[in-house]
Order: C-alpha cells, then structure tokens, then sequence
C-alpha cells in the first residue's frame, strides 16, 4: 500500500511538472526540496528542544519527587522557556541576543541550584549519598567516604538504620549498656549492624544500643561485626548459670565488685515501673524475661524512683492532711453557709410576706367601700377613691395576684376599676355576684339600671344585696321607691323599714336620709292632727247652727 501511495504521488509530481519546461521544473524541484528540508531541520530543532527541557524537568521533579501532573507542567514550561530564550539567542539585535544566553544561563544555574539545595541522605535508589564521622561534640556528615581531615576518624556509610539511629543521638539519647543475654545485632531487613560496642584492655566486651563513647572510659564505640558477635557469645558463656536469687536489698549486696569494678547484680522492671533485683544472670521466674545487668543509669534511675516514691508518699499524707484541712473547713463554711441561706429565706419570706399583706392593707386602705359589711379599715367614699384610683388600681392588682381567693381584694379593684373600665368592672362585679359578695350587689345593680337601662335587673339585684344585709342595696331600692319606679302597697313604711336597717348596718347615707323620711312622717302626723282638729271644730260649728 506505501508503495501504491509512493507510486501515486511521483505520478501525481510528474504530471503537475510536465506542464512546465525543463528550468521551471528543476526551479520547482530545489524549492520544495529547500522547504523540506527547512521542516525537517525545525522539527529536529524542536525535539532536542523538547528532550533537553523534558530532561531539565524530570531531573528537577525527581528530587522533589513531584507527581506527574506537576511533572508534565515542568516539562512544557521548560519546553516554551527553552524555545523563547534560543530564539532570541540567534536574534539579530543584540539587546535579543544577550536577554536570550542570559535568560539560558539563569535556566541553568537555577537548575542546579535547586537540585543542590537537596541535602538528601539516600538516592533514589537507596544508595547512600553521605557518611558519618563521631565527634565528641555531635555526628557529623560528609558527602565523600574516607577519613576525616579534622578529627582522623573514619567516615562511616550513613543507612536507613544509622539515620534513625543518629536522630535518636540528636534528641539527647546516648548509648546505653546492654543486657541482654540474647540481643539483636543486626537489622534483620538490612543486615546493617544496630549494636555498638567496646573492648577493654583485657578483651572484656560490652555491647551498647547506641553510637558514641563509652560512659567511663571515653573510648569511640564501634559497629559490631561477625567476629565480635562470636567473641561476645564465648565470654557470655563462660559465665556459670544458676537460678539467680532476688536481692531484696541490694545497696546493701553492693552493685559492684569492689576490687574489679564490674557489676554483679541484675535487674528486672515490671511494666509499672517498679524494679526487682537478682544476685545473677538468668530470667524472671514469673514473666520468663532475661534478667538485665546494672548501670549506672539504672542505679541513678532506681533511686530516683525510691525517692519519687518517698516524696509522692509523703505528698500524698500532706495532701490527705490538706483535703481533711479542707473537708472540715469545708464543712464549716457549708454549715455557716446553710445557717445564712436559712436566716436569709426567713428573713425573704417573712419580708414577701410583709409586702403581701401591705398591698391588701393598701387595697383596703386606698379602695375600701365603707358600707361593705366585709371591709378592713374605715374604706374611702367615692368621691376620695376618684382622686387616688391609680394607686388604689395598682395596689388592688398586687393584692389580687397575691391573695387571688380573697373577694374582698377583687371587689375594691372592681370598684376602683369602675372608674377607669366600666366594662371590665362589669365583669368583675358579674363574677362577684355570681361568688353571692353582698356589697358587690349594688354596684352591679347600679351599672344595670344607669348604664343598660334595665331596671328589672337592677330591681333584683339590689333586693337581692339588701337580703344579704348590704346598705348600699337597701338605699337604692328606698332611692328606688322614692322616685316612683318600684311600686310597693306601703311604700312610707318600705322606706322607713329600708332606711332604718340600712341605718344600723352603720350606713351615713341612710341614716341622713331616715331623719328627713321621719321628720316628714312627723310632719305629716302633725298636719293630719289638726286636719282632724279643723274637721271637729268645723263639726261643731254645723251643729250649733243646727240648733240654733
């Protein structure tokens, strides 16, 4: 099929050349041939453009381990920074030129500075990049292996292992004695060495967990190899195994040898904390965890804990001294305290009580009707109760809310009420009667008859308050019959009889009103005399003429 397409394009050029003559042709062929090539030459420039940027960036996205999409942004700015600054380096203008090498160089020392700038421990492919050196001050990193300058040591290969460990160094920890009778000497991952060790001038070796110095002597401690695993392993087996025996006071036992320095007690610790001491190597009857020998950390940190223990036991008596201090006195202001709240709700409730009964004794005083046979106090007329019916209303209100079961308390806010709210007055009076409160009869009666016209009910209400021996009704029905609006066969004697029992019951009122009714009985008594005196003596005048 390529051959089918090659075959029909030279068929297609031959018949588009034919049409021109021989130096037409050639001037044809040349140029197409100079145009190709130009695009292959741009093409070729284009893609080492593009494999000198996509180089550039991955070596960048490799250090800082950028995902891919980050990476492929990398790549095309580097690729558009790389096209702009080599086209301007083959500019014309030379101001073009220089922006476009400068702009390359920047590209590039930018490059490795920040590819520099990564102090990383391990290559990408775990190989370590540095090494380390012990000073006496800090541990120290080196890019190259070898022997320091500065100190002679050796540069020791930095791995995963011996960073954790160095970081460990870094936060404060140092090497510490092991043990252990069976330790780990070596990473079972790695195979990297994670003991330290040190040899004495009698071949006695002692293993460490940490890189550093030894603790008395000062010596650099080393990585454990193979030979000294097998060395340490022989001298820990010419040490005679017996069931070792708990010390129960091993300051006394003695830590130490006293002629040759070395450690003759080992240790257990449960997992509170506590210590168990043993007159041998060997493992904890209980836990079946190898005993450990002593340190100097370990002694310093046992004692501490004797003396922690010493002081939070002593701690904790002053702190129970204090709490049973403080419970008494607790005590003592809680029972002082109760003594107060009570004195002060006897003295609350008997002032809420006070005040209850002065706003009775003020609704009494400001609203009480004097003919109310139910009253406490004098009561005031209505004509006083006008000028103080605000504070009669206000004081009459507290009185309600706070003895609502006393009718005497709602008939005065009635009454008081009855000059500002005829219709809530009308109201409080209604239930008043319907509670049969005498006094509350007239009032109910009067509103009926002057303000809804309707004498009928006015009529029953007050025969209604006088049966209850109210003197407020009994004048109003004499007010009544007076004015000829209540018919009664003796209407003289009605009167009399209303006014005089309204009079008793201590009503001012009536008993001005029964001194007019019986000085006009009086009066006509007397008139009525001498009618009959005029009538004899007019009778006795017809008959004398009679006889004369």
């Amino acid at each position: 099929m390529a051959v089918k397409l090659i075959e029909g394009v030279r068929g297609g050029a031959s018949l588009f050349l034919g049409r021109f003559n021989t130096v037409t042709q050639i001037a044809i062929v040349a140029l197409a041939a100079l145009l190709v090539g130009g695009l292959l030459l741009w093409l070729f420039n284009e893609a080492i453009y593009y494999y000198v940027a996509r180089s550039y960036a991955e070596e960048i996205a490799d250090v800082y381990d950028l995902n891919a999409g980050f990476t492929r942004a990398a790549i095309w700015t580097s690729f558009a920074a790389v096209v702009v600054l080599a086209g301007l380096s083959f500019s014309f203008s030379r101001t073009k030129r220089w922006i476009g090498l400068g702009g390359m160089l920047i590209l590039v020392v930018g490059h490795a500075l920040l590819i520099g700038r990564i102090d990383s421990n391990f290559r990408k492919n775990g190989v370590a990049e540095k090494c380390y050196v012990m000073t006496r001050t800090s541990i120290k990193k080196m890019n190259r292996s070898g022997i320091d300058p500065e100190t002679g040591r050796e540069c020791r290969p930095l791995t995963p292992q011996i960073v954790e460990k160095i970081d460990e160094y870094q936060r404060g920890h140092r090497p510490t004695l092991i043990s252990d009778v069976d330790p780990t000497f070596f990473d079972p991952t790695t195979g990297e060495p994670v003991v330290w060790y040190s040899k004495s001038g009698q071949g006695q070796i002692q293993l460490f967990d940490l890189m550093g110095f030894h603790p008395q002597t000062g010596q650099e401690l080393v990585p454990i190899d193979r030979d000294i695993v097998e060395a340490w392993r022989q001298q820990n087996a010419k040490v005679v195994r017996r069931v070792p025996l708990r010390l129960e006071d091993p300051v006394r036992y003695g830590f130490y040898d006293a002629t040759t320095g070395a450690a003759r007690v080992w240790f257990w610790r449960d997992p509170s904390g506590d210590y168990e001491f043993y007159d041998g190597p060997g493992f904890h009857p209980r836990s079946g965890d190898a005993l450990k020998i002593v340190t100097r950390d370990v002694i310093s940190d046992w004692n501490q804990l004797i003396d922690a223990k010493a002081a939070r036991k002593k701690a904790e008596q002053e702190q129970r001294a204090l709490e049973e201090r403080a419970r008494v006195e607790r005590e003592t202001t809680q029972a002082r305290e109760a003594a107060q709240r009570d004195r002060e709700a006897r003295e609350a409730a008997a002032e809420e009580a006070r005040q209850q009964r002065q706003s009775g004794d003020d609704c009494d005083r400001l609203a009480g009707n004097p003919t109310d046979p139910r009253r406490a106090g004098s009561g005031v007329p209505f004509e006083l109760l006008k000028q103080q019916v605000a504070a009669a209303l206000e004081a009459c209100a507290k009185a309600v809310a706070t003895f609502p079961g006393e009718l005497r308390y709602q008939y005065e806010l009635g009454r008081a009420t009855q000059l500002k709210d005829r219709k809530e007055a009308f109201d409080i009076f209604s239930r008043l009667v319907q509670s049969n409160y005498p006094a509350a009869f007239d009032n109910l009666g009067g509103m009926y008859l002057y303000d809804r016209k309707d004498l009928q009910t006015a009529i029953a209400l007050f025969k209604r308050g006088a049966s209850l021996e109210d003197a407020d009704s009994m004048v109003s029905l004499f007010d009544l019959i007076e004015k000829g609006l209540l018919a009664t066969p003796n209407a003289d004697q009605a009167k009399l009889t209303l006014l005089n029992r309204a009079t008793e019951l201590g009503h001012s009122g009536a008993q001005r009103a029964l001194a007019v009714e019986l000085q006009k009985a009086e009066q006509a008594r007397i008139d009525q005399m001498n009618q009959q005196q005029m009538m004899q003596l007019f009778g006795a005048i017809v008959q004398g003429v009679a006889r004369r």
